[in-house]
């Protein structure tokens, strides 16, 4: 991608979202969906264009999952200056979160592509907007709401604590505005207690979204963004030895996926790293 259309995908991004404060205690997540929605991870794909996978809650979930910012600025980290993917399926969560994760996003070099898979709520939907094109499938959700917060206090801090809510509604009905091209007072009168959701079609329609993914656009291959995943020759061959698999066969997997002119590089190639490319050709062999 040249310079100047990196310029245009960056000018046509929504404005950068002010800081607002912090609080673990703001999280407006969706009620209507299941219990066991939870334990899943951010991946980061092993393909020509890396996909980042966000199917869990924005934030701490408090039973020790969950995808925050820290995560995804881990995930973004190597992918600098590369079109990515972010896949999502979110029920919301920590509105901070979100907040941060929205503004990793937005500042990323290369471009972004968003694609809602099953629901993009909340704190999801704020992430969601940061994409340069956003896709969503024709069954998938993106629902936005007002702030919730729990609080105990003074009739002054429940004042307070009104205040603040409103002024998180703004914030993100700005965000809203800004990629749809709508009014701000048009996103705060539709959200007016109650959720609201747009499925594939309609979100397209509301200028949340831009197409409808594809039928048959195909499934990425995955190796997940783990810092303890073998990243060289000896330690990818000791969690191979330990996964069963005899020293013959990860010999020959090792020819296949180093070529010729590494293999010839002999001492210097023991030690070299493992590429993205060669761990999806290894992924694709173990399974």
């Amino acid at each position: 991608m040249s310079n100047h259309l990196r310029a245009v995908f960056a000018s046509q991004r929504p404005p950068e979202m002010p800081n607002l404060g912090s609080g673990s205690d703001w999280k407006f997540e969706t009620r209507a969906l299941a219990d066991d929605f939870r334990h899943f991870t951010v991946d980061v794909t092993a393909q020509a264009m890396p996909t980042i996978s966000i199917f869990d809650y924005i934030g701490d979930d408090g039973e020790g999952g969950g995808v925050g910012a820290k995560r995804i600025a881990g995930a973004l980290r190597p992918l600098a200056g590369k079109d990515i993917i972010v896949e999502i399926n979110s029920p919301g969560g920590n509105y901070f979160e979100g907040v941060a994760a929205y503004n990793l996003l937005r500042r990323h070099e290369g471009k972004v592509i968003v694609q809602v898979l099953g629901v993009a709520a909340s704190a999801a939907s704020v992430i969601a907007m940061a994409g340069d094109e956003i896709q969503i499938a024709a069954n998938a959700e993106i629902m936005i709401h007002e702030a919730r917060g729990l609080f105990m206090g003074t009739k002054s801090e429940m004042q307070d604590a009104w205040e603040t809510l409103a002024h998180l509604d703004t914030a993100m009905c700005e965000t809203y505005a800004a990629r749809s091209g709508r009014e701000v007072a048009e996103f705060e009168a539709m959200i007016a207690g109650k959720d609201v959701f747009f499925r594939g079609q309609q979100a397209i329609e509301a200028g949340l979204a831009d197409t409808l993914i594809e039928r048959e656009a195909q499934m990425p291959v995955y190796a997940a963004a783990d810092e303890n995943f073998p990243s060289d020759r000896a330690s990818l061959d000791s969690f191979l030895a330990k996964q069963g698999m005899p020293r013959s066969e990860r010999r020959e997997l090792f020819r296949e996926m180093i070529p010729e002119a590494r293999r010839a590089e002999g001492q210097a190639e023991r030690d070299a790293g493992i590429s993205a490319e060669q761990t999806s050709r290894l992924l694709r062999a173990m399974s």
